[in-house]
């Protein structure tokens, strides 16, 4: 009872007035010296040692704030509407700890939960939007209203990128052809060959499976028979050739020289950068002499399906990189033979040799503009200031640093980890819409693409275009692509675990790895790290 008794003391209407007077008219700085020349020496002491334990409390806050501005940072791909719609309030939006304390002391505090409110406000409601993955703003129906709002949202990016474009920008084609899954190499071969682009790869820009999955319900665990659609990246048949390029020799049908991903080809030791596809098809192309004017392209050879475990529970589509091939004339025949023969060896970073990668995150940008997998782009765009597809931002970037197909090994729209592809928000299914193929039937499709990745000789005039990339992206598109794609990340083996002291703690974390390397690859045992594995000095062979 006494308990109970002082707590009713303390709680009194009197109190309670006082302590939100004081809340809302703190003490002046004069009036706090005269209280404080009315303690004793022994109170005196305590206050400053509280006072020092606040400022060492208020320092450390500073710093974990901006510990978490710097990895935001790193994370937060998208700024602006976007990245607010994706995300929420940014840090860098909301007052810091000392900004607080400001506004608490001189406004008082009611004045600082107005602040934070108005920073979150929306907040909760994008959240439980896309929780059931309800659209942005409302869709239209009517086919031919989708296409004419397209086309206005293209011209008007069209327009804001025109003062970031290239003087010398050269025009961009992408044919798109349907192949079977089971043949869909030979059939691209065979297109080359018959369009007249195998003679001249000065004018091709590159090639890739489009990283959709056609057809998902009907075989999942197999592409074998299915349409596979592939693009391929050129200049318009009207366009001028490039200029200085000494023509072609004489050649056969083009060749594709390939590279599994589950064989040993790159030495890579623990801590180094995993191996960038890209990366190894381009160590190729150098060693046999390949230029990007005599490549038509270096293209991941993946597909997208279940995997074969068993587990109803777990039978997702998965996007898998299964290897690359590097599409040449047939002059650099037995060039592959002689580089397996020393495999594993060493492949440094391409930008040693002049050779510039550029990976963009576009999965990012799809959640925003393309939020339902099964379905295609939203229309209108609820952010129209960012390109609605992959292809547009292969056609951006190209124009706005002034890629030329004869600098070009490589341009793909594609994707890199076998993540599950499950539809986002609740009451969802993995059933969409019909959609138009390349062949002119519709079916069902699921959109997978990850990743935009170009590869290209490098230039003076290259860098001067990647600065007005970085500017447009910046300024229009309020975005910084290149973050987290979680390409070339430090390599760990499952077995290194010799930094954690605590036994119990490793064995915690193997248990967390068997059961998460059983949930993504299932009875198939894909390799950890494509190319490099087992890891030099470490990891299971």
């Amino acid at each position: 009872m006494g308990f109970l008794k002082n707590v009713a003391t303390a709680f009194t209407p009197s109190n309670l007035k006082q302590g939100l007077e004081a809340a809302r008219n703190p003490p002046t700085p004069e009036q706090m010296e005269a209280s404080l020349a009315a303690l004793t020496p022994e109170q005196r002491a305590a206050y400053e040692a509280n006072m020092a334990h606040v400022r060492q409390a208020q320092a450390e806050s500073m710093a974990a704030h901006g510990q978490a501005l710097a990895i935001e940072d790193q994370h937060r791909v998208l700024r602006g509407p976007a990245g607010r719609h994706l995300y929420g309030a940014s840090l860098a939006e909301q007052p810091s700890p000392d900004e607080m304390q400001r506004i608490a002391a001189e406004e008082g505090p009611w004045a600082l939960v107005r602040q934070t409110r108005a920073a979150q406000k929306g907040d909760f409601a994008n959240a439980l939007n896309q929780t059931f993955n309800r659209d942005a703003v409302p869709q239209e129906d009517d086919p031919a209203q989708r296409v004419r709002i397209q086309a206005e949202e293209r011209a008007a990016r069209a327009e804001a990128r025109a003062p970031y474009r290239a003087p010398h920008a050269r025009p961009v084609a992408i044919s798109r052809l349907a192949t079977r899954g089971a043949t869909q190499l030979s059939e691209v071969l065979a297109h080359l060959g018959a369009s007249g682009l195998a003679a001249h790869p000065e004018r091709v820009y590159g090639l890739y499976r489009v990283p959709d999955r056609i057809s998902g319900p009907i075989t999942p665990h197999s592409e074998q028979g299915r349409v596979v659609e592939w693009d391929v990246v050129h200049l318009p048949p009207d366009a001028p050739g490039p200029q200085g390029v000494p023509a072609a020799p004489a050649a056969g049908p083009p060749v594709a020289t390939s590279f599994r991903a589950a064989d040993h080809w790159v030495t890579r030791r623990a801590g180094e950068p995993a191996v960038l596809d890209e990366d190894l098809a381009v160590a190729f192309c150098l060693w046999a002499g390949i230029g990007p004017e005599r490549c038509l392209g270096l293209a991941r050879m993946s597909e997208v399906r279940a995997l074969r475990n068993g587990d109803e529970d777990h039978d997702h589509l998965r996007p898998l990189v299964r290897g690359i091939v590097a599409i040449h004339p047939p002059e650099a025949s037995g060039m592959f033979e002689r580089l397996a023969a020393s495999a594993p060896f060493a492949v440094a970073d391409p930008a040693a040799s002049g050779v510039h990668v550029e990976v963009l995150n576009w999965g990012e940008v799809a959640r925003v503009v393309h939020p339902k997998i099964h379905h295609p782009p939203a229309v209108p765009s609820p952010f129209p200031y960012l390109p609605s597809t992959p292809q547009e931002l292969i056609r951006s970037y190209l124009e706005v640093v002034g890629v030329g197909p004869e600098d070009c090994y490589s341009v793909q729209a594609t994707f890199d980890r076998p993540s599950s592809l499950v539809p986002g928000g609740l009451f969802t299914t993995n059933l969409g819409p019909r959609q138009a193929c390349a062949d002119g039937q519709d079916r069902m499709r699921t959109h997978a693409c990850e990743h935009v990745v170009l590869v290209y000789r490098d230039r003076p005039e290259h860098g001067a275009g990647r600065d007005r990339w970085r500017a447009y992206q910046e300024h229009v598109l309020q975005a910084h692509l290149h973050k987290g794609t979680g390409t070339r990340a430090p390599l760990h083996p499952d077995d290194d675990l010799s930094d954690i002291s605590s036994s119990f703690l490793r064995g915690a974390i193997r248990v967390a790895q068997a059961v998460d390397w059983v949930d993504t690859l299932g009875d198939e045992k894909l390799p950890p790290y494509r190319y490099c594995w087992p890891l030099v000095g470490g990891g299971p062979s």
